[in-house]
């Protein structure tokens, strides 16, 4: 593959669900970028916790909130919300939730290969 990659968002390379929203996920040349598409009552603690054995996210977030807005509380106590039209940089060690009536949809550029991937599968995969 040369050195040019584009794609369109109306394609994603993979999406995962799980309750309450998806993560559609494009794969540039390697790096996985993803749109996060999360239903109003979506909470990480609740629809995604189960999947990755932890209990807050160990993903890093660096994106663009489209649409909605997400509550998000770090293990070591802050919280805050983001809003649509608003970037974020959210470190590993967190919890997030949906609020209001809105989806929330947002492109994160952070390497998100491994979200929402059942943790067994992937001890069993290595």
């Amino acid at each position: 593959m040369g050195p040019l990659v584009t794609m369109s968002f109306a394609e994603p390379t993979e999406v995962r669900e799980f309750p309450h929203g998806r993560l559609e996920l494009f794969d540039l040349h390697g790096s996985a970028v993803g749109r996060f598409v999360l239903e109003p009552g979506w909470h990480w603690a609740e629809d995604v916790a189960p999947l990755a054995g932890t209990s807050s996210c160990q993903q890093r977030h660096v994106g663009y909130v489209l649409t909605g807005n997400l509550q998000v509380m770090m293990d070591e106590g802050t919280h805050g919300v983001i809003k649509a039209g608003e970037m974020l940089h959210i470190e590993p060690g967190h919890d997030a939730r949906t609020l209001g009536a809105d989806t929330v949809t947002l492109i994160d550029f952070s390497d998100v290969a491994t979200y929402a991937v059942d943790t067994a599968t992937l001890r069993a995969a290595r």
